[in-house]
């Protein structure tokens, strides 16, 4: 499967790559690779990024939808803000870096541990 190549690699904060990664340097490195789609890097934390709200800069090009297809943008809540993005494989997975586990995973994003912590999906595009 294409995703066996992603799976495993270690988290770092601010990694884009490709030795290690944080979740939005492997969601944007996937959207390079598996879209052809060189995305805005603010290059820093997604802590740094809520409060600067640099979601709003890049918001125009994202639309919210109802249900996630390869490539879409899994939003997620962290101490109520959303400080977590995976990279939607569809059907109810997500490849994403955790900080948690240490490394990139592939999970339920529907699962009891992150769905009620969804902010939104998101597709690039209108």
């Amino acid at each position: 499967m294409w995703s066996d190549g992603w799976i495993g690699i270690p988290y770092q904060e601010l990694g884009r790559g490709p030795e290690s990664y944080d979740c939005l340097g492997l969601f944007l490195a996937l959207q390079r690779v598996r879209h052809g789609r060189d995305l805005f890097d603010p290059l820093c934390t997604m802590t740094a990024a809520a409060r600067l709200n640099l979601a709003a800069k890049t918001r125009p090009d994202w639309r919210r939808v109802d249900r996630a297809v390869e490539g879409a943008a899994l939003l997620f809540k962290v101490k109520g803000l959303a400080l977590h993005v995976g990279y939607a494989m569809g059907g109810r997975f997500m490849l994403h870096a955790s900080g948690e586990i240490g490394e990139s995973v592939i999970e339920d994003y529907q699962s009891s541990a992150w769905g009620s912590r969804l902010e939104g999906i998101y597709v690039y595009g209108s």
